[in-house]
């Protein structure tokens, strides 16, 4: 079974001219394309639960539902304020001799509330006693990406526990790719003279709730100083 990124469903025209000229580049790690069409989003950080945007209103003292469900809005300030999405992960495919427990697994693990945990953790994973392997197809497109001179930094949303702020990639020693993808798009940004930013945060409800008003805090700061830059 491969699953997708989101990214399919979405009118990127206008989008690409904004990637194309950002200052500030954006890494994510996936969002997977749900068989529900209503389950999906309209654009990276998309989802209503999420506070990335929320922050971007926070911090402009805007509306917090100014970028809900509003492409147009999100595509405006990302053109004002330079910045631009990519994604880790292209696509993951899930092998597994049992088609029950494979639909089964993807369905709870995936398409309703997945962690990077669920993503980078193990190769295979046993689920009800079945052997379910996973391949991760990386977004290498990010590689040609920092070829473009206009870019000056790089910002990830995976949190300090993904990627810590000495820049280590973690998990280290399991044979996802992960950790040397990261470490080539590190090594690439410092060719090309951009800054890649040590230190995030998680703009995830999971992360936001753990965190509580400080951790909110702190992601709104982190936001204004790497993302407006104001």
């Amino acid at each position: 079974m491969n699953i997708n990124h989101s990214l399919i469903n979405w009118n990127l025209n206008q989008f690409n001219d904004i990637h194309n000229k950002a200052k500030t580049l954006i890494l994510g790690s996936f969002n997977p394309n749900n068989l529900n069409p209503e389950e999906n989003t309209d654009f990276y950080y998309g989802r209503n639960t999420n506070h990335f945007w929320k922050s971007i209103a926070r911090n402009l003292n805007l509306d917090i539902n100014f970028f809900t469900n509003n492409i147009e809005n999100k595509l405006e300030y990302m053109d004002k304020y330079e910045f631009t999405f990519y994604d880790l992960i292209n696509s993951i495919d899930f092998i597994c001799n049992d088609e029950f427990s494979l639909n089964q697994y993807v369905n709870e693990n995936i398409f309703t509330n997945y962690s990077d945990n669920e993503l980078f953790r193990v190769r295979a994973i046993n689920y009800n006693g079945e052997l379910i392997h996973k391949n991760l197809n990386f977004n290498y497109a990010i590689l040609d990406l920092l070829q473009n001179k206009t870019l000056k930094k790089v910002i990830h949303t995976t949190g300090n526990n993904r990627i810590t702020q000495n820049l280590i990639a973690n998990p280290v020693n399991q044979n996802l790719g992960f950790a040397p993808f990261i470490n080539q798009i590190i090594e690439t940004s410092n060719e090309n003279g951009i800054l890649f930013v040590p230190i995030s945060y998680s703009p995830s409800q999971i992360a936001v709730n753990l965190g509580g008003e400080l951790y909110m805090n702190n992601l709104d700061n982190w936001i204004r100083e790497n993302v407006l830059n104001i």
